[in-house]
């Protein structure tokens, strides 16, 4: 019985004090002597401790009551813990530091505890960026978070050694060449390189326009792309100087100065990180200018303005006391248990028994007098089901308890439910989860279910982890909340719900008397170097279905002997597919021993993958901790630049982790400590935005607190970032209460004038954005339901343009950032392959629980204003072919018109030819007339991505969309027509285009999978990715693809249901 059973836990050091109330939370006092350790109750002082261990009537040596390790000693001997402001802060704040008794001759350079205090107040910022969510789990300081923020802060230790370490290695130990190579590591945070297309070798010479001086006195120079940026800092600066040499200061030099890009916070510098120097055409800027026939405007910047970020000898070594306070772990080694068993021995099988559960409703929505009114239910019938998952295999099949009755939303048991499963624990694989659902039924009491009926509905469900952090076998009795009226998914995370109105669950794992050590798929030494008979060939017989396994597409389930096969030539994928790797470790039964162990073997002599191939293996199919850490190996070499096209799938794995601690959370924070400006940034907000979902408030918020305590000054930056993102919340929800426009617009601008900025910051969008404040008297309140703030931010720099950003409070905008980072992967993937589609992908940055910034691409309008604007009245308007041609004619007419009309047309035929392509992958849906834009150079775009993978519109259950993609007369009219020499231009961009997206068709599947767990409506299951097998074709050969999406694109120009949709749009929102 469940009863007899005791949790067992590492042995606790006694308890010593007159009782064990603990007073206002602050936890037992943690003291270490002699290398044993002993707890102290908080109501004692410092000298009762002291003199616990050394009598003073009996020794005449002297202590001082000190920090463990630091250098801080507490000088009001007599104040119990309790009111201890350092202890009350501790706690308030999650950190559990040990103690030690120093001698006070050895204390000569201490200082008193507040001093240290005083430091650790300093670090409010941090958690002011993070939010109040994360101080609520701290007070929690459960031994899973305590163990992670340790990780993470020996972590953040070891970079400050290692960096100092890299640039005396690289530029000598003297003063000078180590302030030289901080300055040079700070500069490279602020370069964008080689993410586009070089510079063709036909371009021999660059015109490039510099300025510098208050009045902004330009010189324009021509260089040669291969030119050093030293060599043409020094060329610039001579110019200058030579015509105006007052500008300058008395002493200064050229290199004094970095060239900074006009208006955008982004700078070219003369070297890199291993002080390798910089040419012309390794810059961004610079190929892009090129690429689009642009002046290349760049300004001289003084570089000591640039270093802002970087703490100051002093704040380091304060840094480096707070991560060896924070990562302390002597505590925990001195509770080692080395008294385990191996899992290896555990040959039983492994069983739980249910308790009882409590608060469990089922929420009925009926209709009372034409409205929908919620019941609750507590008095019904119901079973529990339950199951062991590997990834999202089942070890065994799904196992369910008799049919019991639920009464006053309570199941109390006399006995509890004992559920036993054939797999032995020996052969449990440490990352198993087990899910536990209650089902409602129509079944009779004490009946046994033997699967699940349609007709019956989950109530709830939780997934639960059988091992912990240190990988032990968690056993003995738990209390969960459970997720109520959420289907079981093995994909979720294995977390409670902490809200207080959850159904509760109580359950028991099999006891032990030793703690299990989860060791059976760990490798020993002699394991690990079992040789490996590498030597292969394949079967004639089977040669169709390996090959036909091995090349199969990522959404391809694999068959029995499509894993047998696998399997039995594992050598064989390794030498001629290693790219297929991810198909192997499908292949592999993760019950056996043998199997794991051989898998893990093969792994440490596979060859790297390509990173791109690598993602895959990080999705919620491959739990495996060796698997996980090759991808990471391989996703090593990408550089900042690729690293950060991936951060939104990169972060969202972290979901799929089993633990906090893991190799995916080491990897990323290294990388944005590495380039806080570029990787770091994004890093920040893509944790920040989930803050508010309580199943990773504490991954995430450690994650994000070790960031900022790592990011030295540059959390200044973050924090003002959050602050005004902040304050536009307030204004927006205070507009949302006014009804009458004018009264809204005021509003906003009375609001936007009485902040407070700081003198210059940074967008969310976008780092490189850099404002001071609102334009004065500017601003807009779109007329949308949300109530969308139109923004007008003025540039730090005078030579930029005002910067326009919308800001939405109400609107999930994770779906839309999603297939905009994907319509930039395409566009990527098309510049690199020579084909410039002239695409606008616009910023947008989800930055709270539906909140977040989008860029206001100017000079643009909307398909269906333009129809409605240039057709006159009448509702047929929209039948008029030339209406969006006669637009286009009239904005490149204009005086300060920087193209032609031939050249608008050949924007609007590239970008749309893009636009189409990635669209119907994308199966984006709600293609209506406002949804689609032109800018006034003819450059198309699409906007407002709330439907995706084919979920499009339906009315009285008729689909609103029957086209593929947004193709119509009036887009073809501009090109001239059907038949037209621009009209097969367009045909020919849009093959090429998607011949070249679906050569990279895994890449976006992978990606996709890596978002299942965002919680994106759109995007819940596998079942929903399916949708971009079909747009892909991968069932097609190539030129059977070309051919089918050319056949699409005249199915879009005839389909008479977009002319109807438009018509209907347009009377609705035009009349």
């Amino acid at each position: 019985m469940c009863s007899r059973l005791t949790r067992t836990t590492f042995s606790v050091p006694r308890v010593t004090g007159t009782t064990s109330v603990l007073r206002k939370n602050i936890p037992v006092i943690r003291v270490i002597v002699e290398n044993e350790g002993k707890t102290f109750t908080p109501i004692n002082t410092p000298q009762q401790i002291i003199n616990f261990y050394y009598d003073p009537k009996k020794t005449k040596e002297k202590y001082y009551f000190c920090l463990n390790h630091q250098p801080y000693y507490f000088d009001r001997l007599s104040e119990p813990f309790f009111e201890c402001k350092f202890c009350i802060y501790c706690n308030s704040y999650g950190y559990w530091p040990t103690f030690t008794l120093v001698k006070v001759e050895q204390c000569i350079n201490y200082k008193p505890i507040n001093s240290f205090l005083n430091f650790l107040e300093s670090n409010k910022m941090t958690f002011d960026c993070i939010g109040n969510e994360f101080l609520l789990v701290l007070k929690a300081n459960t031994d899973e978070c305590r163990d992670f923020r340790a990780t993470l802060a020996r972590i953040l230790q070891e970079k400050i050694v290692l960096f100092e370490s890299d640039v005396i290695d690289k530029f000598g130990d003297d003063t000078q060449s180590q302030q030289d190579a901080k300055d040079i590591y700070e500069e490279n945070e602020y370069v964008y390189v080689e993410s586009e297309p070089p510079i063709p070798t036909n371009c021999i010479e660059l015109k490039i326009n510099g300025r510098y001086g208050v009045d902004m006195s330009m010189k324009t120079i021509v260089q040669k792309p291969t030119d050093t940026i030293a060599k043409v800092i020094n060329n610039l600066f001579t110019k200058l100087y030579t015509m105006k040499p007052k500008i300058f200061d008395k002493n200064s030099k050229a290199t004094d100065f970095v060239l900074k890009v006009r208006g955008s916070n982004e700078f070219l510098i003369p070297y890199n990180n291993d002080k390798i120097e910089y040419t012309l055409n390794d810059f961004d800027y610079i190929r892009k200018c090129v690429r689009l026939n642009q002046n290349i405007d760049v300004v001289l910047f003084n570089r000591k303005k640039m270093y802002q970020y970087m703490f100051d000898k002093e704040k380091i070594v304060l840094l480096k006391q707070f991560n060896t306070f924070v990562g302390n772990d002597y505590w925990s080694k001195l509770q080692k248990n080395t008294n385990d068993l191996s899992q290896r021995a555990a040959q039983i099988q492994f069983s739980i028994q249910i308790i009882s559960i409590e608060n469990i409703k089922y929420l009925k929505i009926i209709k009372k007098e034409d409205k929908k009114e919620t019941i609750s239910i507590t008095s019904f019938r119901a079973y529990f089901a339950l199951s062991l998952h590997y990834g999202i295999r089942y070890l065994e099949k799904e196992k369910f308890t008799n049919v019991f009755q639920v009464s006053e939303g309570k199941l109390l048991l006399k006995e509890p439910f004992n559920v036993s499963f054939e797999t032995l624990l020996s052969s449990l694989p440490k990352e198993t989860k087990m899910i536990i659902s209650l089902y409602m039924t129509e079944l009779p009491v004490g009946i046994s279910v033997n699967e699940i009926n349609k007709k019956d509905i989950c109530l709830a469900t939780i997934n639960c982890k059988l091992v912990d952090h240190h990988k032990y076998f968690m056993k003995g009795l738990f209390n969960v909340g459970m997720w109520e009226r959420t289907e079981p998914n093995p994909i979720m995370m294995c977390c409670e719900n902490t809200s207080p109105e959850t159904c509760k669950l109580r359950y028991c794992v099999i006891e032990f008397d030793k703690p299990i050590k989860m060791d059976t798929f760990i490798g020993t030494e002699e394991e690990m170097n079992v040789p490996i008979n590498t030597s292969q060939k394949l079967d004639l017989n089977d040669t169709k279905i390996f090959k036909e396994a091995v090349e199969a597409d990522p959404l391809t389930v694999l068959s029995q002997e499509d894993c047998r096969l696998l399997w039995k030539y594992r050598y064989l994928v390794e030498k001629t597919k290693p790219g297929s790797l991810a198909r192997l470790v499908s292949a592999v039964d993760f019950t056996q021993q043998s199997e794991v162990l051989e898998l893990h073997r093969l792994l440490n002599k596979w060859p790297l993958l390509k990173p791109t191939q690598a993602l895959e293996l990080l999705d919620f199919r491959f739990p495996d901790e060796q698997v996980r850490l090759f991808a990471l190996k391989c996703l090593d070499a990408m550089k900042d630049y690729e690293l950060v096209n991936f951060l939104p799938q990169l972060v969202q794995a972290l979901k799929f982790e089993l633990h906090h601690q893991s190799n995916l959370a080491y990897f990323l924070l290294r990388r944005a400590l590495r380039n806080k400006n570029i990787i770091g940034h994004q890093f920040f907000w893509f944790l920040k935005a989930e803050m508010h979902d309580n199943r990773v408030t504490e991954r995430y918020g450690v994650l994000l607190e070790a960031f900022l305590n790592g990011c030295e000054n540059y959390r200044t930056e973050l924090y003002n970032e959050v602050t005004f993102q902040n304050q536009l919340v307030v204004i927006a929800n205070k507009v949302k209460q006014i009804e009458v426009k004018e009264e809204q617009k005021q509003l906003l601008k009375d609001s936007l004038a009485k902040l407070k900025y700081p003198e210059e910051m940074s967008l969310p969008l976008d780092s490189r954005f850099r404002i001071k404040k609102p334009v004065p008297n500017t601003g807009n309140v779109f007329s949308s339901k949300k109530k969308p703030l139109m923004l007008v931010l003025e540039n730090v720099d005078p030579l930029g343009d005002n910067i326009m950003v919308i800001q939405k409070v109400g609107d999930d905008l994770r779906q839309d950032v999603l297939s905009l980072q994907m319509i930039q992967l395409m566009n990527n993937i098309w510049k690199s392959a020579g084909l410039d589609l002239r695409m606008l992908p616009y910023h947008c940055t989800a930055t709270g629980n539906e909140i977040g910034m989008l860029e206001l691409v100017q000079d643009s309008e909307t398909y269906g204003k333009i129809i409605a604007d240039e057709g006159g009245q009448g509702t047929l308007r929209i039948c008029k072919e030339d209406l969006l041609t006669k637009w286009l004619k009239k904005q490149c007419s204009r005086k300060e018109s920087k193209v032609t009309f031939e050249q608008a047309v050949e924007n609007f035929t590239y970008s749309c030819a893009g636009y189409c392509v990635a669209t119907y992958i994308l199966g984006v849906g709600d293609r209506h007339s406002d949804n689609v834009m032109i800018r006034r150079d003819g450059r198309f775009f699409h906007i407002d991505f709330g439907h995706f993978l084919g979920h499009f519109k339906s009315k009285f259950g008729v689909k609103r969309e029957r086209t593929p993609f947004k193709f119509t007369q009036h887009f073809a009219h501009v090109m001239g027509g059907k038949g037209s020499t621009q009209f097969s231009i367009f045909e020919d961009l849009c093959i090429r285009a998607f011949a070249c997206i679906r050569k990279q068709g895994s890449l976006f599947i992978y990606l996709f999978r890596l978002m299942l767990a965002t919680g994106i409506p759109e995007l819940q299951h596998e079942k929903d990715i399916e949708y971009m097998r079909d747009t892909f074709m991968f069932d097609k050969k190539d030129d059977e693809a070309k051919e089918a999406f050319r056949q699409l694109i005249y199915e879009c120009l005839e389909a008479k249901s977009q002319t109807l949709n438009d018509m209907i749009h347009d009377f609705v929102h035009y009349k």
